[in-house]
Protein backbone atom coordinates (compact mmCIF):
# COMPACT_ATOMS: atom_id res chain seq x y z
CA UNK A 1 0.00 0.00 0.00
CA UNK A 2 1.12 3.77 -0.75
CA UNK A 3 0.33 7.20 -0.43
CA UNK A 4 0.15 10.27 -1.86
CA UNK A 5 0.77 13.28 -0.46
CA UNK A 6 0.47 16.28 -3.23
CA UNK A 7 0.02 19.89 -1.59
CA UNK A 8 -2.84 22.08 -3.13
CA UNK A 9 -5.94 20.92 -4.76
CA UNK A 10 -6.30 22.92 -8.05
CA UNK A 11 -2.46 24.36 -8.01
CA UNK A 12 -1.74 22.98 -11.66
CA UNK A 13 1.73 21.48 -10.59
CA UNK A 14 -0.05 19.64 -7.62
CA UNK A 15 -2.51 18.26 -9.93
CA UNK A 16 0.15 17.71 -12.88
CA UNK A 17 2.63 15.58 -10.16
CA UNK A 18 -0.39 13.62 -8.47
CA UNK A 19 -1.58 12.90 -11.99
CA UNK A 20 1.37 11.50 -13.06
CA UNK A 21 2.66 9.53 -9.59
CA UNK A 22 -1.03 8.10 -10.55
CA UNK A 23 -0.67 7.00 -13.72
CA UNK A 24 3.13 6.17 -13.01
CA UNK A 25 1.62 3.46 -10.20
CA UNK A 26 -0.52 2.22 -12.58
CA UNK A 27 2.41 -0.18 -13.70
CA UNK A 28 2.50 -1.59 -10.53
CA UNK A 29 -0.87 -3.12 -9.98
CA UNK A 30 0.49 -5.01 -6.39
CA UNK A 31 1.08 -1.22 -5.04
CA UNK A 32 -2.74 0.11 -4.17
CA UNK A 33 -3.00 4.16 -3.46
CA UNK A 34 -5.17 3.28 -0.14
CA UNK A 35 -4.84 7.08 0.36
CA UNK A 36 -3.85 10.64 -0.58
CA UNK A 37 -4.00 14.10 1.99
CA UNK A 38 -2.74 17.17 1.09
CA UNK A 39 -0.17 18.92 2.65
CA UNK A 40 -1.51 22.41 1.79
CA UNK A 41 2.87 22.88 1.41
CA UNK A 42 2.63 23.58 4.96
CA UNK A 43 5.32 21.49 7.47
CA UNK A 44 3.31 20.79 10.24
CA UNK A 45 0.05 19.83 8.07
CA UNK A 46 2.22 17.69 6.09
CA UNK A 47 3.49 15.99 9.36
CA UNK A 48 -0.14 16.14 10.69
CA UNK A 49 -2.03 14.34 7.82
CA UNK A 50 1.12 11.91 7.23
CA UNK A 51 0.53 10.85 10.92
CA UNK A 52 -3.04 10.20 10.34
CA UNK A 53 -1.86 8.15 6.64
CA UNK A 54 0.56 6.06 9.27
CA UNK A 55 -2.62 5.18 11.52
CA UNK A 56 -5.18 4.66 9.51
CA UNK A 57 -3.02 2.36 7.08
CA UNK A 58 -0.58 0.29 9.07
CA UNK A 59 0.39 -1.77 5.85
CA UNK A 60 1.34 1.39 4.20
CA UNK A 61 4.86 0.53 2.51
CA UNK A 62 5.58 4.13 1.05
CA UNK A 63 4.65 7.88 0.65
CA UNK A 64 5.16 10.37 -2.36
CA UNK A 65 5.54 13.82 -0.58
CA UNK A 66 5.47 16.50 -4.29
CA UNK A 67 7.31 19.22 -2.73
CA UNK A 68 9.31 20.09 -0.17
CA UNK A 69 6.86 21.10 2.77
CA UNK A 70 5.25 17.97 2.55
CA UNK A 71 8.41 15.74 2.34
CA UNK A 72 10.00 17.40 5.74
CA UNK A 73 6.32 17.15 7.47
CA UNK A 74 6.49 13.11 6.33
CA UNK A 75 9.86 13.22 7.19
CA UNK A 76 8.88 14.51 10.75
CA UNK A 77 5.93 11.97 10.65
CA UNK A 78 7.82 9.02 10.04
CA UNK A 79 10.17 9.58 12.93
CA UNK A 80 7.48 10.64 15.63
CA UNK A 81 5.68 7.29 14.85
CA UNK A 82 8.58 5.42 14.93
CA UNK A 83 8.66 4.26 11.07
CA UNK A 84 11.96 5.45 9.29
CA UNK A 85 12.91 2.77 7.05
CA UNK A 86 9.42 0.60 7.40
CA UNK A 87 7.36 3.42 5.52
CA UNK A 88 9.48 4.40 2.43
CA UNK A 89 9.44 8.25 1.47
CA UNK A 90 9.68 10.02 -1.60
CA UNK A 91 10.18 13.63 -1.88
CA UNK A 92 10.38 15.93 -4.22
CA UNK A 93 13.06 18.91 -4.66
CA UNK A 94 16.28 18.89 -2.15
CA UNK A 95 16.74 21.52 0.49
CA UNK A 96 18.80 21.29 2.85
CA UNK A 97 16.50 19.49 5.68
CA UNK A 98 15.58 17.28 2.69
CA UNK A 99 19.11 15.80 1.99
CA UNK A 100 20.16 15.66 5.65
CA UNK A 101 16.65 13.29 5.93
CA UNK A 102 17.91 11.30 2.79
CA UNK A 103 21.11 10.88 4.58
CA UNK A 104 19.93 9.40 7.80
CA UNK A 105 17.35 7.14 5.72
CA UNK A 106 14.42 8.79 6.45
CA UNK A 107 13.79 9.75 2.87
CA UNK A 108 15.14 7.45 0.27
CA UNK A 109 14.96 9.04 -2.68
CA UNK A 110 14.61 12.75 -3.95
CA UNK A 111 13.36 13.78 -7.27
CA UNK A 112 15.05 17.01 -8.21
CA UNK A 113 14.88 19.88 -10.73
CA UNK A 114 17.38 21.63 -12.43
CA UNK A 115 16.99 25.27 -11.70
CA UNK A 116 20.11 26.84 -13.33
CA UNK A 117 18.92 24.80 -16.68
CA UNK A 118 15.06 25.91 -16.38
CA UNK A 119 15.89 29.68 -16.69
CA UNK A 120 18.89 28.97 -18.98
CA UNK A 121 16.29 27.56 -21.51
CA UNK A 122 13.67 30.57 -20.32
CA UNK A 123 16.18 32.96 -21.31
CA UNK A 124 17.04 31.05 -24.75
CA UNK A 125 13.14 30.98 -25.27
CA UNK A 126 12.62 34.56 -24.22
CA UNK A 127 15.16 35.31 -27.22
CA UNK A 128 14.02 33.39 -29.60
CA UNK A 129 10.41 34.97 -29.28
CA UNK A 130 11.61 38.62 -29.52
CA UNK A 131 13.63 37.46 -32.48
CA UNK A 132 10.42 36.01 -34.01
CA UNK A 133 11.98 32.42 -33.99
CA UNK A 134 9.68 29.60 -33.34
CA UNK A 135 9.53 28.51 -29.66
CA UNK A 136 9.31 24.52 -28.93
CA UNK A 137 6.22 23.32 -27.04
CA UNK A 138 8.20 21.76 -24.55
CA UNK A 139 11.85 22.11 -23.48
CA UNK A 140 12.52 18.81 -20.80
CA UNK A 141 15.39 20.30 -18.77
CA UNK A 142 15.13 17.04 -16.77
CA UNK A 143 14.86 16.15 -13.09
CA UNK A 144 17.59 13.98 -11.30
CA UNK A 145 16.91 11.25 -8.70
CA UNK A 146 18.91 11.50 -5.91
CA UNK A 147 19.75 8.96 -3.70
CA UNK A 148 21.94 7.60 -1.16
CA UNK A 149 23.72 6.05 -3.38
CA UNK A 150 24.34 9.00 -5.73
CA UNK A 151 23.86 12.12 -3.45
CA UNK A 152 27.90 12.40 -3.33
CA UNK A 153 28.82 11.95 -7.36
CA UNK A 154 30.28 14.83 -8.53
CA UNK A 155 26.98 15.28 -10.77
CA UNK A 156 24.30 15.09 -8.07
CA UNK A 157 26.93 17.44 -6.32
CA UNK A 158 26.74 20.21 -9.04
CA UNK A 159 23.01 19.73 -8.99
CA UNK A 160 22.31 20.58 -5.49
CA UNK A 161 25.26 23.27 -5.60
CA UNK A 162 23.75 25.07 -9.02
CA UNK A 163 21.74 27.53 -7.12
Amino acid sequence: EVGLLPFVPGAATSELRERGFKEGLQEFPDMPLVVTNYSQSDVGIGMNVTSDMITAHPNLAGIFAANEPGAIGAAQALRAAGKVGQVKLIGFDATGEQLKALREGVIQALIVQNPFKMGYEGVKSAVAALRGETIPAVIDTGVTVVTLENIDTPEVQALLNAG
